[in-house]
């Protein structure tokens, strides 16, 4: 089900369940939420089922955020978007940023117990989709700079780059619930081998409650439409992270064309930003946008 906005086009709307994933609040303090303080006015379909629209998830991450923060819910649901936003920002600011620069040194020392207890404790502290903001990505972001300033060794990046594979793989542990829902394929396009960031989004699929399964980068096309044709993938999520790779709009168009028209494909990465993408293949701009997609994919279930 979709929903008409001001500007006349149509936007997705989600269940109730998808928006508690999409939140983290259960449906039960979204149902409560909604009756005793009127946080939000979903839509309502013939039956009388709630549908959310993107507006309405926005605001109900902001008012979680303010809760979380010490706020009341009833003090929180009477305040404006523009307000909450602001509260939110103040809060960030407010606290600091998880520690990065003993786990670079640790890289740069080699230290290899060292990098592991510290990032496995980021991971423990702030769960796949917080540790993936705030520690993975920072930290590949610097060991790349790092590296090609000619301040940190290859065997320094290679080493990050193993252990932050090998965490990231335990985070794609199916959950009951989430066996449930369609597979979602994450992988690279040909040619791709910095694989993380699509190991890293396949991470925050499944704390979003998705279905993810990654097989690993730099796949031929055809074996990637074999894969998600043998495990019944309802989406292909592809990473690129070049920008200078002239085969890689002839690879994805290739892949659209190989896989059936129901398999939704998405692209991400940073090389994906500026990449022409043939009909029927969806960029996404960032993990909240793909945290969208998966729950719209779960509220399908098994072969939906």
């Amino acid at each position: 089900m979709s929903a008409l906005t001001k500007d006349g086009t149509r936007e997705a709307t989600y269940s109730l369940g998808a928006v508690s994933r999409l939140t983290g609040l259960s449906e039960h303090v979204l149902r409560a939420w909604e009756r005793r303080y009127g946080a939000v006015r979903p839509l309502r379909t013939a039956g009388g089922a709630r549908r959310y629209r993107e507006s309405d998830v926005a605001r109900l991450r902001l008012l979680r955020s303010a809760v979380d923060a010490g706020h009341s819910i009833g003090e929180a649901a009477r305040l404006e978007d523009a307000e909450l936003q602001r509260r939110a920002r103040l809060s960030s600011s407010a606290s600091p940023p998880p520690l990065l620069a003993p786990i670079l040194e640790a890289i740069e020392a080699l230290d290899a117990d060292a990098v592991e207890r510290l990032l496995g404790a980021q991971l423990a502290a702030l769960g796949p989709t917080r540790f993936v903001r705030q520690v993975a990505s920072p930290v590949l972001v610097e060991v790349g700079e790092r590296w090609h300033a000619g301040r940190l060794s290859v065997a320094g990046e290679h080493l990050a780059s193993a252990i932050l594979r090998s965490l990231l793989g335990g985070c794609l542990r199916r959950s009951s619930a989430s066996a449930q829902t369609p597979p979602v394929l994450f992988t690279t396009p040909p040619g791709e081998r910095h694989e993380l960031g699509a190991l890293m989004a396949a991470a925050t699929a499944v704390d979003a409650g998705g279905h993810a399964l990654f097989v690993g980068g730099d796949l031929p096309v055809e074996e990637v439409a074999a894969a998600a044709a043998s495990t019944g993938a309802a989406a292909v999520a592809v990473g690129v992270c070049r920008r200078d790779g002239a085969d890689l709009p002839a690879a994805i168009r290739a892949l659209r064309a190989a896989l059936p028209a129901a398999v939704e494909l998405w692209v991400g990465g940073p090389g994906a930003a500026e990449l022409a993408l043939p009909a029927g293949a969806a960029r996404v701009a960032d993990l909240d946008q793909l945290e969208r997609k998966v729950a719209l994919l779960a509220v399908r279930g098994p072969g939906g």
